[in-house]
């Protein structure tokens, strides 16, 4: 695949048989030998492995970064406490999504997690508002580190046999990060993922990496690839930009109001996202769900009631954990109140689906 980058695990992926495939301008692993089925299982009953270092990795300091970051996102960056993450979103003057990224305080300046697709366009973004607003730098640190997540039930346990203070495990929270050490090198570990189970992401220098994916796999890990990452955040309902979020759509009408703290005095977005809360929503994203085993929606696919056409999902796909199909929709509020049922298109067909608010997986271990 000539042209696309490779992480520092592409070897080890190959020797797993891990199947191959472009994703973001890189070429990962969507899966390994026993499929994606089998890894979906794998995370939800003990641990998987994955390789996230596609994903973007940016330093933010300077006097000013906390305020300048409270300007860009929506959330409040400056207040967040030494190890603590935030979830939170770029947004466009007219409350469009950029991107959902992650922003964690550590050691004084800011550690900032975006999504590989968008990592250009977000750094060009970030970078131009740090010269206007000043006291602000951003550096591109993604080609310097590798980023693993163990993500599953057993993750703490088989984590304690590899890093160096494996007794702080059991009293770190969600959405926190601490310092440790593999091997004699420094590493961070938060308590975050994608998945919906008890998990960790680790941070780790690139030389070190294929060492500590070793490791992990030694103490009982599986690999896992993107396709698992998949089903496992679509159960949990969790947004993936492209298909939930994108710049045509709100945080409010994403439910993600939670993630925008109106206090700030001014963020990029706030404006028209207070004229949109004012008006009220005419589209809400929703979850919907099969009754059938087999009946498996895609991103795309119609959505009718009595011939009219309603919307087109924008994710779908088997929940591994349900044995039902399952996907999201943007849909208007007269069609999207809970327990109502749509016709969905499926392959020259028309089948029942229920209107239901995600998580469509409840039992998950993410903050046990």
């Amino acid at each position: 695949m000539n042209g696309l980058k490779r992480t520092p695990l592409f070897d080890r992926h190959q020797a797993a048989g891990g199947k191959m495939v472009p994703f973001a301008g890189w070429e990962m692993p969507v899966s390994y030998g026993e499929g994606i089925l089998e890894e979906h299982k794998t995370v939800r009953t003990h641990a998987g492995l994955f390789d996230v270092s596609h994903m973007g990795r940016f330093r933010f300091f300077g006097p000013q970064a906390g305020p300048a970051l409270d300007y860009l996102t929506t959330g409040k960056a400056s207040g967040l406490e030494e190890g603590r993450f935030l979830y939170t979103l770029l947004l466009e003057e007219s409350g469009g999504v950029i991107d959902d990224l992650l922003v964690g305080r550590l050691g004084g300046e800011f550690l900032v997690v975006v999504n590989a697709a968008n990592l250009q366009i977000d750094f060009e973004h970030m970078s131009n508002w740090c010269c206007k607003l000043g006291a602000a730098f951003l550096v591109d640190e993604s080609e310097q580190s590798a980023l693993l997540a163990l993500q599953g039930p057993a993750s703490r346990e088989i984590l304690k046999k590899v890093i160096g203070n494996p007794e702080e495990l059991d009293g770190l929270p969600y959405y926190r990060m601490i310092r440790s050490h593999y091997s004699g090198e420094e590493i961070v570990l938060s308590r975050t993922g994608y998945t919906g189970e008890l998990g960790y992401e680790i941070f780790i220098d690139r030389a070190n990496a294929a060492s500590l994916w070793d490791a992990l796999l030694g103490h009982g890990a599986k690999p896992c690839g993107l396709g698992a990452r998949d089903t496992l955040r679509l159960e949990m309902g969790y947004a993936l930009y492209g298909h939930e979020l994108d710049r045509e759509h709100t945080p409010l009408e994403a439910g993600l109001s939670w993630v925008v703290d109106f206090d700030k005095e001014d963020f990029i977005g706030r404006p028209a996202l207070l004229q949109q809360r004012e008006k009220g929503l005419e589209r809400v994203l929703r979850g919907i769900i099969g009754s059938r085993r087999g009946d498996i929606p895609r991103p795309g696919y119609l959505l009718k009631r009595e011939g009219r056409e309603i919307a087109r999902l924008v994710s779908g796909g088997v929940a591994p954990s349900l044995g039902l199909g399952i996907g999201t929709a943007y849909l208007p509020q007269e069609f999207a109140a809970q327990g109502s049922w749509l016709d969905l298109e499926l392959r020259g067909r028309a089948v029942e689906v229920e209107v239901v608010r995600p998580p469509f997986y409840k039992e998950g271990t993410a903050k046990a």
